[in-house]
């Protein structure tokens, strides 16, 4: 086998967060990104390069697509326009594997698009500024403590380049990567993947996952992210999406949903709790390998 592998920053973010428009002229601000132009990003890159392979003697077998947590929807979307036929690439996509996924409820439920917008309004303004400055600041003592807290298992496993990778990335073009970051806040990656699993029903495509084996929740909360009331104004449990240490019940996952839906939904476990290609990278390339492969 030939494997080639494609690492793209997405829109807005990082190496991507300094696009031109049309007329050649620089996006001061970036407007608010959504699964699909994600999602229409990453196909025509895999458009672009298949025509680029097949030209010079190498013709693309099948396709692959791998995400991380909260950028699952757009490799599901990707999934789906391949499996409907409206992908401008040519080959098929036989696999989605998705590292470290969220809880079944971020798949299943949407959220309201005038409050996303309204959210991602208020953080590109004053608000966000006063974030990101307080992000960046002292080094990224912040941005530290986050990762520590929320994103690994051991705080020893981030080393010392973790944290000046994200300041250099946070700063890049002005620091205009903010706005993929707000639309992250705002919850526009949190608008449900019901269309694109239907659409994968019992298709060809493997949906497959590597956890890791710390199985602590992450506690990270958006400011923008509110817990639904029940009738008697208490929070809901941990079925609807909200985390609750007192709740024992047993709630299914997306490897079961997808198992179900006739996608196959095998299960890797590495070392490490969010950021698995960080914290475990050989264990993470040996499971990515193996999916890949079987």
């Amino acid at each position: 086998y030939r494997l080639v592998f494609l690492s793209p920053d997405l829109l807005g973010s990082a190496t991507a967060s300094g696009p031109i428009d049309v007329n050649g002229e620089s996006v001061q601000r970036l407007p608010l990104l959504n699964i699909t132009n994600w999602s229409g990003q990453i196909t025509h890159l895999m458009a672009e390069y298949e025509a680029k392979s097949e030209a010079e003697g190498h013709v693309i077998g099948s396709w692959s697509i791998v995400a991380n947590g909260g950028c699952s929807p757009i490799a599901l979307k990707v999934a789906s326009t391949s499996s409907q036929k409206t992908a401008p690439f040519k080959a098929a996509l036989t696999n989605v594997i998705i590292s470290s996924p969220p809880r079944l409820p971020f798949f299943l439920a949407s959220t309201d698009p005038i409050k996303v917008r309204k959210s991602y309004r208020t953080l590109s303004g004053v608000t966000g500024k006063l974030f990101f400055w307080y992000a960046l600041r002292n080094g990224g003592r912040f941005i530290q403590k986050f990762s520590e807290k929320n994103l690994v298992g051991d705080a020893a496993s981030l080393g010392e380049e973790w944290t000046p990778n994200c300041l250099e990335a946070a700063r890049l073009h002005d620091g205009k990567s903010r706005y993929s970051t707000f639309a992250f806040l705002a919850g526009t990656l949190q608008d449900g993947c019901l269309e694109s699993l239907n659409a994968l029903k019992g298709s060809n495509v493997s949906i497959d996952f590597i956890r890791g084996d710390d199985k602590r929740r992450n506690r990270a909360k958006s400011w923008f992210w509110t817990r639904k009331k029940n009738n008697n104004g208490s929070d809901f449990s941990s079925k609807e999406g909200v985390d609750n240490d007192n709740d024992t019940s047993i709630e299914e996952t997306i490897q079961q949903y997808v198992y179900k839906n006739g996608n196959r939904g095998k299960e890797l476990f590495v070392g490490g709790r969010i950021s698995l290609a960080w914290e475990d990278s050989s264990g993470y390339a040996k499971g990515l390998m193996q999916l890949l492969c079987e």
